[in-house]
């Protein structure tokens, strides 16, 4: 028995599809920044990246693209560096407090997906410095590289759930530290400093003092909101240190800082397999608001050498 013109064609397709070589995301941790895959089938979604005022964001394209018709909403807030296969982006201050504005690309090739759309949304603080895109006309490799995705991101939130159980299974206060490694009876090495606030800065800062254990790192820090403010609640904070690298901290206590009020916060930040020579910027950014705290020369004290035995 002979398959049907149109269950032959199906075959074909298929079998040229497997065969063909196409670009896929790479495991998380390896890719250099985002990295989206888009597909034929008309089901992709509008992918969401975040952008930052005065931080520059690269699209990267496996195929060319027409970007001197590219579509970009409030194209003068932003400085544009157009290319066939690299789109830069870089928003201006007057951007912050902004609704999100929308990105659209076609492709040079007009094969399908012919064009594609990003909804591009404004952080305070944190941007993506550069999102590959993979174009994916078979949707069988599509699916194939998302159920990738899937097992690999399970396995992560598996590995980090396990981390915290072995945490919590740990004693508290000081056996802890000293069960942990994080404190010997040379006790842990803290300083006071001085920062520097950059301009347009939300909150005032004083009283600052830094300390450092063996993979990790601690800043206190005395935040003031002026009379007549609104209430600020801290929701992330960020260290970038002098060659670019950036460390994501823990805040507490997650409670408003109400105007004419002061909030002394807490900042800590794992260091293992980081290089921590400061000093650093410390970013800090506000829920549900545009509001952001930049803090400068922000350093740590070294860890004591241990003693000979």
């Amino acid at each position: 028995m002979f398959a049907s013109p149109s269950i032959a064609l199906l075959i074909l397709v298929l079998l040229v599809g497997t065969s063909a070589t196409a670009q896929t995301c790479p495991p998380p941790g390896e890719a250099e920044g985002r990295c989206i895959e888009l597909t034929a089938d008309g089901t992709n979604q509008v992918p969401e990246v975040q952008i930052s005022p005065g931080q520059p964001t690269t699209f990267s394209f496996d195929s060319d693209v027409r970007a001197d018709e590219m579509t970009l909403e409030n194209r003068e807030r932003f400085k544009v560096a157009p290319g066939k296969r690299l789109i830069t982006l870089e928003p201006s201050e007057k951007i912050r407090g902004e609704k999100p504005s929308t990105l659209t690309v076609c492709f040079a090739d007009g094969a399908a997906p012919p064009c594609m759309t990003f909804r591009l949304v404004i952080h305070p603080a944190i941007g993506e410095r550069r999102v590959e895109i993979f174009r994916h006309p078979r949707p069988v490799e599509s699916v194939q590289a998302e159920l990738k995705k899937s097992y690999e991101e399970n396995a992560r939130i598996r590995a980090e759930n396990a981390r915290l159980r072995a945490e919590r299974d740990g004693p508290d206060g000081l056996t802890g530290l000293f069960n942990s490694g994080m404190m010997d009876k040379r006790g842990i090495p803290c300083s006071k400093v001085k920062l520097i606030l950059r301009p347009k800065a939300a909150l005032s800062a004083s009283r600052v003092t830094t300390c450092r254990a063996p993979g990790r790192m601690l800043m206190r820090v005395v935040l003031e909101n002026p009379d007549g403010a609104t209430p600020w609640t801290t929701q992330g904070a960020k260290l970038v240190g002098s060659r670019g690298e950036e460390l994501e901290g823990s805040v507490w206590p997650q409670r408003p800082v109400l105007p004419g009020e002061e909030l002394t916060l807490y900042i800590e930040v794992r260091t293992e397999d980081v290089q921590t020579a400061g000093p650093f910027l410390l970013k800090l950014w506000e829920s549900n608001g545009p509001r952001s705290v930049t803090l400068g020369n922000v350093t740590f004290p070294a860890l004591a050498e241990k003693p000979e035995p």
